[in-house]
């Protein structure tokens, strides 16, 4: 599925009442919440544990196929969000990912991808 079919789509199913800036500027932060939310609660549980930049789920952090089912569902609705949110604002989801990679790309070549090297 290409991202602008998914924005089309994932949009059809929004509510005329959350077709607005706040709405999805604020629920976006409140979706990524609850991601954060989900994985610090298994973390807790020691169901999972972040070492270095990976959440670890293997060996003795073993988080249940309902749990991992659950974190799938709160990116889904991390990326409705900011679909919602682009869509606001005008901008289809595919051409702020290629500006995305098109950023990094030239970041990489720069060699700042460490995340100080817009514009510089």
């Amino acid at each position: 599925m290409e991202l602008n079919e998914y924005q089309q789509r994932a949009m059809g199913t929004c509510l005329p009442s959350c077709r607005n800036f706040s709405y999805m500027m604020l629920n976006l932060v409140g979706e990524v919440g609850e991601f954060a939310g989900k994985v610090a609660k298994a973390i807790r549980k020691q169901e999972a544990a972040i070492d270095r930049n990976s959440l670890l789920t293997e060996s003795r952090h073993v988080m249940t196929d309902e749990e991992i089912t659950e974190l799938r569902k709160e990116a889904g609705d991390v990326l409705w969000q900011l679909s919602g949110l682009c869509r606001v604002m005008g901008w289809a989801l595919e051409d702020v990912a290629g500006e995305n990679l098109a950023k990094l790309a030239d970041r990489k070549s720069r060699g700042v991808v460490d995340g100080s090297g817009d514009e510089r």
